[in-house]
């Protein structure tokens, strides 16, 4: 074994060679000339010391001098706790709270109207919904990653903030979008961008505040280095300047919170995205011309509505009337009480105006027939004389209405008639399909002096539709099933799942697009997030017996012109399958309608739900002409 002079000797300074420590350390302590203070070696297990201290005391002081220290000899300070940074963060933190409790809000305003405590909007508010979670989701981002920044996230926190500037802009810009989103968008529009801005500020302020004290840190101990290495403790200088490392453990941890900083930054930038485009298909979309030359848009304002909105209505005469096979349709299209209008109420689902095109839209089959299309057939023969459609509330160019319920929906209805001049003088025919049966009684009985006669074609019933335990379901599950079928589909509307596919791959127009139809199929209800939230508006709270319009049907009771003719139109198919179903239409015929008013009662063999289509369409062409004659 060396003897300790032999040890001694080997550090001489004239006998070392520079090292990749010693490079390190400033040229005025490598050069000159001085001599090693004398160094007293115990033959015992303590520590080695230089100069009266261990190396790990000369480790953990940082290089502590007897001198008084100077501003880089003192200990690493807590930088997170510094007065900017503090108030950095609790803005932060306040601006994601707030963004997280309006994206409960807006979640919420899907399925109860909040209109009465939020600003106007005239859409789905499905889209609001979205901007919401994104300020919340790079909120929750910039407070986990505030310790431990994240440069990527940091990088794509500020393309998703770009990427808001279009959005703003279009909302802004295009008519169209401005009435069905401003001005609700702008509270999660500014909520998001404030949130992503002080995310940004936190995010930059606090890797410059870390960078800025390794940068002492290193200072620090590399002057550390250099004092021990004068001392001659090239070892102690070599643990001083390799505590500048991370370390594996360290650089592990930076790796994961880069690769969790561009996953989350990823996700908001993905988001964003899908929402622009749908917004640009939208605003294309919405500068389709109206689907009949009769077309109008109506501004509208029911009692029960915060605010107005428009409404597509369209009335056609005959095209050729001297041709008529009937003589009391010679008569003026407006002159005359003993003509009816037909008034067409469509089926849940089904815009009215759909009936206006001969053709179904793409991506339906060419051989596929438009609901109500059979009455503008009948016209187109000269047996109608003046028939009127309509897009109820969120159904095709028609916009959202809020807290839509039967009742209001028959008032928006009444007053785009009156507005459009075809109430004066006129009695109507009331046709309604399906959930159209429900509006159209609600509307009998509030206008029943208007009314010629009503035709119900597989028409709801407050027994049908007003069920709160359909086929045994508890209301648990019905309120899951419900939460999985209507609502989750109708929120994922505005990322243009469907919407953007459909375009790049021609498998729609922006026709079909805006008359979104769930029949004929295949379904496109899912290209149109406003007609997902009208339907919405009449099934996920309308089931219930306290709903605002079992309450309007059960008051329509009360008025409603049992005594004026009627036909009941039922498919003998569905009523054989569904006991519950066939008890409605019995009831539809013998107690809502009065016994000497029921003209027919039209069982149709072969059918199904769509009764008028196949061999159910003579059936119904006769129910109208029946009640004509």
């Amino acid at each position: 074994m060396p003897s300790d002079s032999s040890r001694s000797s080997s550090i001489s300074p004239t006998r070392r060679s520079p090292t990749e420590v010693t490079s390190l350390i400033p040229p005025s302590s490598s050069s000159g000339h001085h001599t090693p203070q004398p160094q007293h070696h115990h033959h015992h297990n303590r520590k080695a010391s230089v100069g009266g201290r261990s190396v790990a005391g000369s480790v953990r002081g940082y290089g502590t001098v007897p001198n008084k220290p100077g501003p880089v000899e003192q200990a690493p300070r807590r930088i997170l706790t510094t007065v900017p940074l503090q108030i950095v963060f609790f803005v932060l933190v306040t601006l994601t709270f707030l963004s997280l409790v309006l994206t409960l809000i807006l979640f919420l305003n899907a399925l109860f109207d909040f209109s009465a405590i939020s600003p106007p909007y005239r859409g789905s508010g499905f889209t609001e919904f979205w901007i919401s979670v994104i300020g919340s989701w790079i909120g929750l981002g910039g407070v986990v990653f505030f310790s431990h920044p994240s440069y990527l996230f940091f990088l794509t926190t500020l393309l998703t903030f770009i990427l808001h500037i279009p959005i703003i802009l279009l909302v802004l810009l295009l008519p169209p979008l401005k009435s069905a989103h401003a001005p609700l968008i702008l509270i999660p529009l500014i909520l998001t961008a404030s949130t992503a801005f002080f995310t940004l500020l936190s995010n930059f302020l606090v890797r410059r505040a870390r960078w800025n004290e390794s940068q002492r840190i290193v200072r620090m101990l590399t002057d550390a280095a250099s004092r021990e290495a004068r001392n001659g403790e090239e070892a102690t200088a070599r643990a001083l300047v390799g505590i500048q490392g991370k370390g594996v453990w360290g650089r592990f941890l930076a790796f994961i919170s880069g690769v969790a900083g561009l996953i989350a930054g990823l996700a908001g930038v993905f988001l964003v995205v899908l929402l622009l485009i749908d917004l640009v298909i939208s605003g294309y979309d919405r500068e389709t011309p109206l689907p009949s030359k009769a077309s109008r848009l109506l501004a509208v304002h029911p009692s029960s509505s915060t605010w107005p909105f428009t409404v597509h209505l369209a009335c056609t005469d005959a095209p050729n009337r001297n041709r008529t096979h009937h003589k009391s349709l010679l008569a003026a299209p407006r002159s005359s009480a003993n003509v009816p209008t037909i008034l067409y109420e469509s089926p849940s689902g089904v815009p009215g105006s759909l009936a206006l095109l001969d053709v179904p839209l793409p991506p339906g089959s060419e051989d596929a027939e438009n609901p109500g299309r059979w009455i503008f057939d009948l016209q187109q023969r000269g047996e109608l004389g003046r028939v009127c459609v309509w897009d109820r509330p969120g159904y095709g160019f028609s916009e959202v209405m809020n807290d839509a319920d039967l009742g209001g929906i028959a008032d928006a209805l009444w007053l785009a008639l009156n507005q459009a001049g075809e109430i004066d003088g006129r009695k109507f025919m009331l046709v309604g399909e399906g959930y159209g049966g429900l509006i159209t009684r609600v509307f009998a009985s509030r206008h029943p002096q208007a009314i010629h006669s009503l035709v119900h074609i597989e028409a709801q019933t407050a027994q049908t539709y007003f069920n709160e335990s359909p086929r045994g379901l508890s209301v648990t599950s019905l309120l899951l099933h419900r939460i999985a079928t209507r609502l989750l589909p109708s929120l994922l509307t505005p990322l243009s799942f469907s919407r953007f596919p459909s375009v790049v791959l021609r498998r729609s127009n922006s026709l079909s697009r805006i008359l979104a139809s769930s029949h004929p199929g295949p379904s496109t209800v899912q290209l149109n997030e406003n007609l997902r939230k009208a339907r919405l508006q009449e099934t996920f709270g309308a089931h219930s017996h306290t709903s605002s319009s079992f309450r309007a049907l059960l008051e329509s009771g009360r008025d409603y012109p049992g005594n004026k003719p009627a036909v009941v139109i039922s498919s003998s198919k569905r009523m054989v399958d569904d006991e519950e179903w066939a008890e409605g239409q019995r009831g539809l015929a013998e107690e809502v309608t009065g016994e000497e008013a029921l003209v027919a009662w039209e069982k149709v063999d072969g059918v199904g739900r769509w009764v008028c289509e196949g061999v159910g369409k003579v059936t119904c062409e006769n129910a109208v002409k029946r009640l004509l004659a």
